[in-house]
């Protein structure tokens, strides 16, 4: 039996614990594992495709402009181009998160080793 905080670690950090209980193919039937496990693991894809992509909208979105008047001053203009997409992810991002924590704890608690 796992001890609370390493119990708790474990599920605060589901999208890199998930992988290492893909290694557990052979000593569970296959449609009962793949029933439970399934779901988390494409959760965990979900995650990281969507944290991957804010973090190169964040580093990569941004264009820099100079900008010229007739009186000679000149300036620069720092323009985000994808506000939606950032938007829409910073949401789904913290959405897919919880949903993956509710699978695995909802999972280590009914199928404790």
């Amino acid at each position: 039996m796992n001890a609370a905080p390493l119990r708790f670690l474990k599920a605060v950090f589901w999208p890199l614990t998930i992988w290492t209980s893909l290694t557990h193919f052979e000593e569970h039937p296959a449609d009962d594992y793949v029933e439970r496990t399934f779901p988390i693991a494409a959760t965990a894809v979900a995650f990281w495709l969507s944290v991957a992509v804010l973090a190169w909208l964040t580093l990569n979105a941004s264009t820099a402009g100079v900008v010229s008047s007739d009186a000679g001053d000149v300036a620069f203009r720092i323009t985000n181009r994808n506000d939606a997409l950032s938007g829409v992810l910073s949401v789904f991002a913290p959405a897919i998160y919880i949903a993956g924590l509710w699978l695995f704890t909802a999972r280590e608690e009914r199928f404790s080793r």
